[in-house]
């Protein structure tokens, strides 16, 4: 086991040392990267910067030196250990094992004593930089296609009865797979990764169903802002670098392209697997409570079977932003209103400087929010709400690229060019003034000392960014931990080098907004369908890029920061505990005020969080009030990120946000600061005053953020429709939109005085401090705030609606005309959120239905990208089961796909065997066991019960306790008393419908006279373009079908009887196929395949006309009488949820777990005052 160094903080220098490590093995490009930078006169050529004169003194890590050769313990399999020192965190207590193996596949093993969950990340380098320009997306579906051993959907069912996870990701220069797992199915789980790339598959008769997935995520993404703007700058950058290729692909790009060129696509696939994956370019990490010589010899006989090609990673010596694109003014297109401005610039690849962290120290800079800064000239002009710089240099191979973007308003737009030369006028200041080592070293502090008492991270999202990092060829194993947070050493030189990158000569200008006054975008992108227009920058943008004097006498250095912590001294309990207290304490109560407070007494660690909602009667009792206590929380957060965005820079934070009628403050970071920060904030606070500009600019934000959830997508449209009809009150939409046209700065004033007027006030304290900085830190709050006590009556609840058993259906309109994608939700009513047995055999059951639903619905029939299985909740509510389908097909028919897996699931369950049950039960306990990671983590567990009222601090003991004494009948029980429609008395379900504009849907009307399978079976029909039927001819033909015929004789009757319809003189041709099977006699004109989803609905339709269930006998209440139709079986169809909502009852607030009883009587605190 390597011997690891930690960090102490009673270290004098903040860094290793000015030289970076030495190297043997250091390998320089046989043709370094070269762009040329165009000029500026007045200040001189900028220095020819080539990658060998950034590297001459940053060579490649060695790793070569310090690895020993070893034998696994169990089955003595070879590999070498690195036997140097790691530097972690000191307050890290992972052991770790650096290993390489015989094929060359590095591995990080990582043992957590702590961890109930495992995880394993495995990193290829090599992504969509490798994709043939024949084939754009190729190695995005190899990505799907290795997901198949040993066989299609066995290794996400392995995942998902062991309470696991998985997903996996290809970039640029990297493709990531990853999952997490119960800790005793690690091995397996490792198995199955493994095998992946030693004997893939490439099953024949999954490559359709995959380059379906392929293309539908691509469709679910075309309407998404960031992905179209990301692709509009590859794709106009040099077409002949492969930065400039489409990524994700498409049935277009791959099989179309294929068969137009004549290609067997899954070759080709084969053939780009073979070339490019290689044992050579992979980086494994693996995180488990095993020890490091379990975990090596699993690494050792798992992977070390996976061939090595050599060193596979693609190499292109030409930058994708040359001198043919750089100095352009691109103007685009987007889908949401929003005004974007960003400055991209072409550098060299910066991986071998980034250990001197030059671009932490530049973006700090330029994305300074306080005065002298770009954003507070900008702000103060009414231009921008944010600005923030972004460097890739820790993600590109072979180049860099340096983005400055502006988060503007319509007026910064229109003077784009004004805020092109604030921007390079705070740059020349930067130039001009030289690195300020004092800065840097500020920065340098607060990165150790967040390195230092670096929180635990969740398994598997931190075997996810080790794998990725651990390609980067410059950092050494020694700092494999380390290198994100610390810095080699202050440079100067390297400091003042990527600055010269940042001039007017060397960036493109991209502009970003639904419409342009001046400009108009006739150019299309191909693949998203950005519209955009390409200019060339003028001559005094990309020269002489001049800012006004009074602007420059604006723009300056930060003052040395105030807020970085004076100590980092950790407060222990004064009485040792044996184990850590699982519940806070409640030390204070009025009628003011309740305080709890939780000593860390586990981590031991300098952090701090601080909690508050203000309950108030005028916080979201309205429409208006919703939207002004909104836009409030934007104006003062915006002015307080200015004022406070040192406290930000030092790692402490504050946030406020309205929602369920409170008013949330907060604080977090290192907690010797915490109750400043937080006084500083309330003030702000109650003696805000509206400035005229500012509530001009965030109205309109509000406005933009409101009309923009019209163009999300189908299922977060629905799901935000399923909390309108469950909530009582509730604001839509188009309530909201109404409201906007009502608001005045006068009124927001008032409504900011009312709103902090009267109110009631819950705090919570945790982390670093005592009791006594928890009561003063009360007390300050109190008097800053000065509220009057509220009648707990008067503050606005939010009720939950009880639904009565029944079916419901609401077919919700879609807004964006543009979007391809429907989508499905559909809701099973599970029991209160208060009955412990139920809430945990529902978890169980989710771990179970999830990998099962996605295997049917998902991978085998292909009805959407987005499909999942799961629970949900709502506070003082019901539990539910939820079932998900987004994608092209028409909701009608997926909802019969989900009625037919819910018919056929419950055999499944009967057929579970014990071990199986058991298994996922005991999977379930273990991640309820896992320790908590971070204050943090503690702090939004505890919080949670206290905001809720309920107090349930003992929750996951009695979850656990009820976890062991469930049995497999328990989970039958349970879908046959909620899920079951044969057997569940009080039936419950909803289901929501969004179709996208060019799938049908049934009219109120329709749906009340046909059954659904009908409905179904005609948008089959009509998706596949088939509408030469109607409604009711589709109805005759299955009422009159005969049901023992085969599928393939009904589709040819139902093929006859189309062309009946389209060509009558041609009936008499056709009448013998109504005898014949489709695969006997040639169908004029069509013929319907017996493996198609009509052939599906088909059979469906036919099957229930006498199976189909009476749900009408499930409902009490005839809402025929508010104008609702209800369906042949019984499905009532919501058409005005308010008047819906109005015929419910509403559940009643959970009564609190325990009696509040105060540590300290008021009559003693006000002793002590």
């Amino acid at each position: 086991m390597a011997e690891q160094a930690t960090s102490p903080m009673d270290t004098p220098m903040l860094f290793r040392g000015t030289n970076p490590p030495s190297s043997v093995d250091h390998i320089q490009r046989k043709q370094p990267l070269y762009f040329l930078a165009r000029t500026s006169q007045e200040n001189g050529p900028p220095p020819q910067l080539h990658p060998i004169e950034v590297l001459n003194n940053y060579k490649l890590a060695d790793w070569r030196t310090g690895f020993e050769s070893k034998l696994t313990v169990e089955s003595s399999l070879p590999y070498e250990e690195y036997t140097g020192h790691i530097e972690k965190s000191g307050n890290d207590q992972r052991q770790y094992r650096l290993i390489r193996l015989p094929n060359n596949l590095t591995a990080l093993c990582v043992q957590d004593l702590d961890a109930k969950e495992a995880a394993a990340s495995l990193s290829v380098n090599v992504g969509s930089n490798a994709n043939p320009a024949k084939f754009p997306g190729l190695a995005h579906f190899l990505e799907h296609m290795l997901f198949l051993y040993p066989k299609e959907g066995e290794y996400q069912a392995y995942l998902s009865r062991n309470s696991g996870s998985y997903n996996a990701y290809t970039y640029f220069f990297e493709t990531d797979y990853f999952f997490s797992v119960f800790n005793g199915a690690l091995e397996g789980a490792l198995d199955r990764l493994a095998q992946f790339f030693i004997s893939p598959l490439f099953n024949a008769d999954c490559v359709d169903r995959e380059l379906n997935a392929v293309d539908s995520e691509h469709k679910g993404n075309l309407q998404s802002d960031p992905h179209r703007g990301y692709h509009l700058m590859s794709s106009i950058s040099n077409p002949k670098h492969p930065y400039s290729l489409f990524s994700t692909g498409n049935t277009e790009t791959l099989k179309g392209a294929a068969e137009e060129l004549g290609f067997d696509l899954r070759e080709e696939l084969i053939k780009f697997y073979h070339k490019y994956y290689s044992a050579d370019i992979m980086h494994l990490v693996v995180v488990g409570n095993h020890s490091l010589e379990v975990l090596s010899e699993w690494v050792a006989s798992k992977f070390s079977d996976i061939e090595s090609r050599g060193n596979t990673r693609p190499v292109v010596d030409f930058h994708p932003i040359g001198k043919a694109e750089l100095g352009k003014l691109v103007h685009y297109k987007t889908v949401r209103e929003k005004y974007e401005l960003k400055l991209e610039f072409a550098l060299p690849e910066l991986k071998s400087v980034n250990s001197a962290k030059p671009f932490a120290y530049i973006n700090a800079l330029l994305g300074h929010k306080e005065p002298g800064s770009i954003y507070s000239v900008l702000r103060e002009n009414g231009w921008a709400t944010d600005i923030s710089g972004y460097s890739s240099s820790t993600f590109y191979d072979g180049f860099s690229t340096y983005d400055i973007s502006v988060t503007a308003t319509p007026e910064g737009l229109e003077n784009y060019e004004a805020m092109v030369s604030v921007i390079f006028g705070y740059i020349k200041m930067l130039v001009e003034s030289g690195p300020q080592e004092w800065y840097f070293k500020e920065l340098s502090l607060v990165s150790k000392a967040r390195f230092a008492f670096k929180d635990k991270e969740d398994a598997m999202s931190y075997a996810l960014r080790l794998s990725g990092e651990g390609r980067n060829q410059y950092v050494s194993p020694q700092h494999i931990l380390s290198h994100n947070y610390l810095a080699s050493g202050y440079d100067a030189d390297i400091i003042s080098k990527c600055l010269s990158y940042l001039n007017p000569s060397n960036y493109r200008l991209f502009i970003g907004a639904q419409e342009h006054k001046t400009v108009e975008c006739k150019l299309e992108e191909k693949y998203y369908g950005v519209l955009y227009n390409v200019a060339n920058l003028p001559l005094h943008m990309t020269s002489d890029v001049k800012c006004s004097p009074s602007v420059a006498k604006m723009l300056h250095l930060p003052s040395p920061n105030i807020y970085l912590p004076e100590s980092l001294s950790v407060t222990k309990p004064v009485t040792p505990v044996d184990k850590p207290a699982m519940e806070p304490v409640l030390l204070r109560k009025n009628d003011k005020i309740e305080v709890w407070f939780k000593q860390d007494d586990q981590f031991f660690t300098p952090h701090g969080r601080i909690g508050l909602t203000i309950s108030s009667e005028y916080v979201d009792n309205s429409p208006l009030n919703d939207l002004l206590s909104t836009l409030l929380c934007k104006i003062v957060s915006a002015e307080l990120r200015e004022q406070l965005f040192s406290a930000s820079m030092a790692n402490s934070y504050f946030y406020m946000s309205p929602g369920g009628g409170l008013i949330n403050v907060g604080v977090s970071g290192f907690s010797n600061g915490l109750p400043n920060l937080l006084n500083t904030a309330l003030q702000k606070i109650k003696t805000f005053k509206v400035d005229t500009q500012q509530f001009s600019i965030y109205l309109a934000e509000v406005e933009r953020m409101i009309q923009s959830q019209r163009q999300n997508g189908p299922t977060s449209q629905l799901f935000r429709q399923l909390d309108n009809l469950h909530m009582v009150p509730a604001f839509d939409q188009d309530m909201l939109e109404e409201e906007l046209k009502g608001i005045t700065l006068d009124g927001l004033q008032k409504h900011t005085e009312l709103l902090f007027s009267k109110g009631y006030v819950k705090m919570f304290v945790s982390g670093n401090y005592n009791q006594s900085a928890a009561l003063d830190t009360s007390n300050q709050v109190l008097d800053i705030l000065q509220l009057q006590p509220v009648s707990r009556s008067s503050i606005s609840s939010r009720r939950i609606l009880d639904i009565e058993p029944g079916y419901y259906t609401q077919i919700v309109p879609i807004s964006d005309k543009k979007c391809l994608n429907s989508a499905v939700v559909s809701v099973f009513y599970c029991g209160s959120v208060d009955n412990t047995r139920d809430v945990v055999t529902l978890r169980v059951l989710e771990n179970l239905v999830h990998n099962s639903f996605f295997a049917q619905l998902r991978t085998s029939e292909q009805l959407g990208y987005r499909v999942w299985a799961g629970s949900d909740s709502y506070k003082n509510g019901r539990e539910a089961l939820v079932f998900i389908v987004e994608g092209e097909s028409n909701p009608a028919y997926v909802t019969q796909r989900i009625n037919q897996f819910i018919r056929q699931y419950r055999q499944k369950l009967q057929g579970l065997t014990v071990e199986e049950f058991e298994s996922s039960v005991q999977s379930l306990i273990s991640l309820k066991q896992e320790k908590l990671k971070s204050i943090d983590d503690e702090f939004g567990e505890l919080w949670a019960h206290i905001k809720s009222g309920k107090y349930s601090f003992d929750k996951v003991d009695k979850d656990i306790e009820h976890l062991k004494q469930l049995s497999k009948d328990d989970l039958l029980a349970f879908w046959d008393k909620y899920v079951n429609v044969d057997t569940a008395q009080g039936y419950t379900r909803l289901d929501l419908q969004m179709s996208s504009a060019k799938i049908w849907q049934p009219t109120a009307e329709e749906f009340e006279m046909y059954p659904s399978t009908i409905l179904a079976l005609y948008g089959s029909l009509r998706s596949e373009g088939h509408t030469g039927l109607s409604i009711a001819d589709i109805q005759s033909f299955v009422s009159s079908a005969d049901a023992s015929s085969s599928i393939e004789s009904l589709l040819a009757e139902l093929s006859a009887l189309y062309v009946t319809k389209q060509v009558p003189s041609v009936s008499s041709k056709v009448s013998e196929v109504a005898d014949t099977a489709a695969a006997d006699v040639e169908t004029p004109g069509i013929v319907f395949e017996s493996s198609s989803k009509i052939a599906t609905a088909l059979q469906m339709a036919i099957s229930s006309a006498d199976e189909a269930p009476k749900y009408a006998t499930l409902n009490k209440t005839n809402f025929a009488n508010i104008d609702m139709k209800q369906s042949p079986e019984g499905i009532w169809l919501i058409n005005n949820y308010k008047r819906f909502q109005q015929t419910q009852a509403l559940h009643g607030i959970s009564v609190p777990s325990r009696k509040l009883v105060p540590l300290i009587a008021e009559s003693a605190l006000a002793d002590n005052n």
